[in-house]
């Protein structure tokens, strides 16, 4: 499950193993320079749940304080501090 957040996309979708939802968050952001490097990946095996919607919300919560905690490094100057609640359709 991906979200937008301060322009940055957070790929929450959890991995599955012996009967589990794995919390797995990647944060991606395109580079605004073309010759730059375009995507940030950075990726973290939070903990297990039995439920997929508490996995996919620790991963975004990881994800959104992750963002938050670096605003003044790399988020988008122009970037606004409320969550955006949309939903990326693959």
């Amino acid at each position: 499950m991906e979200f937008e957040y301060r322009g940055w996309v957070i790929d929450a979708t959890p991995e599955f193993s012996l009967g589990q939802f794995f919390a797995h968050a990647r944060i991606i952001r395109a580079s605004p320079d073309d010759d730059a490097d375009t995507e940030m990946h950075i990726e973290r095996n939070l903990a297990w749940f039995e439920n997929q919607e508490e996995a996919v919300q620790l991963a975004r919560q990881w994800a959104i304080e992750w963002i938050d905690a670096r605003e003044g490094d790399i988020a988008s100057p122009d970037a606004d501090s409320s969550i955006q609640a949309k939903t990326l359709v693959k």
